[in-house]
């Protein structure tokens, strides 16, 4: 079966915690996106703009952690030092003054019109999740999640959970002609992306949505539902910049801060990684997909295999 399968299929880094170069982390592609100059299931650099290709898109991406310092060049040479030297002021600059813990940013275009609706960000995940609270604690998270992000879908519960969220409710969004687009390597530009979907909606604007093309609370309230979402689609000729951030989740610890409670991912997520992802819902194929590893999700892998061996 050659299909892309987005769930699961992210094996485990293959070098050892000690040689990774943003320990205890480990940012990596999944085996269905293409990453130039890197091999397959390679350490990615943070803070840099990488490129990738996967059947449905072919673009860049750039990814901040808050607590992993970006990757420095090695290299001895002035340029190299003031290059490292913007880049650190550049990550500084974008976490000191907001509490968002991380930052994805995806651009590029899509190779085939894809309704919006049939485009979600999240994951699917082979093994089920543990120590998940049934009943009104629960539900009080799934609130909490929802407030966060418009239409979230949360299957916690079951033997292969979900959490998917709509493609429409990305924090940023900006549809532009090729050439018009955000250049990513400024660092002002970076750190401070506008929404512009003028292009997204065309003529075909909603009704009682006044200044939706510039606004991302009310592009994200819009998008998020499949009955509207439904009534557009990407276009191959326009170049997509999709930023995701989010102040719940710490890559460094790997603690999901929520509701005023501190839940270790490593144990509730039964040693699967977090993902940065896009896909498309009907097939589940790969639209870009970037696994966040923890050396203690390893030691998890490694327990949990024991107990199966017994």
């Amino acid at each position: 079966d050659n299909t892309m399968k987005v769930a699961g299929g992210c094996p485990p880094p293959p070098t050892d915690p000690s040689e990774w170069p943003h320990r205890p982390a480990y940012f990596c592609a999944h085996p269905d996106v293409h990453t130039k100059d890197y091999e397959a299931g390679a350490s990615l650099p943070l803070n840099k703009i990488v490129e990738f290709e996967t059947d449905l898109f072919v673009g860049k991406m750039m990814c901040r952690l808050k607590p992993i310092p970006p990757t420095l060049s090695s290299q001895d040479k002035q340029q190299q030092d003031k290059q490292n030297f913007k880049q650190v002021e550049s990550h500084k600059e974008y976490f000191q003054k907001k509490k968002r813990l991380y930052q994805f940013v995806v651009q590029g275009r899509f190779r085939k019109a894809i309704p919006l609706s049939d485009l979600v960000m999240g994951d699917f995940y082979e093994k089920p999740f543990l120590g998940i609270p049934k009943g009104p604690i629960l539900r009080m998270y799934q609130t909490f999640m929802e407030a966060i992000t418009p239409g979230v879908v949360m299957d916690m519960t079951s033997d292969t959970p979900k959490i998917l969220t709509a493609f429409g409710s990305a924090q940023s969004m900006r549809v532009d002609l090729p050439g018009n687009e955000p250049d990513l390597t400024q660092q002002e530009v970076l750190n401070n992306l506008q929404d512009n979907t003028k292009l997204l909606f065309g003529k075909n604007l909603p009704p009682k949505k006044k200044g939706i093309e510039t606004s991302p609370v009310k592009r994200r309230a819009y998008l998020s539902k499949s009955k509207n979402a439904c009534k557009y689609s990407t276009n191959p000729e326009h170049v997509y910049t999709v930023e995701l951030y989010d102040h719940t989740m710490c890559f460094g610890s790997y603690y999901h801060h929520a509701m005023g409670i501190k839940v270790d991912m490593v144990q509730t997520m039964n040693a699967q990684p977090l993902a940065f992802a896009i896909f498309t819902k009907h097939d589940q194929a790969v639209v870009c997909k970037f696994p966040v590893w923890h050396e203690r999700l390893l030691e998890e892998m490694k327990a949990v295999d024991e107990q199966e061996k017994q």
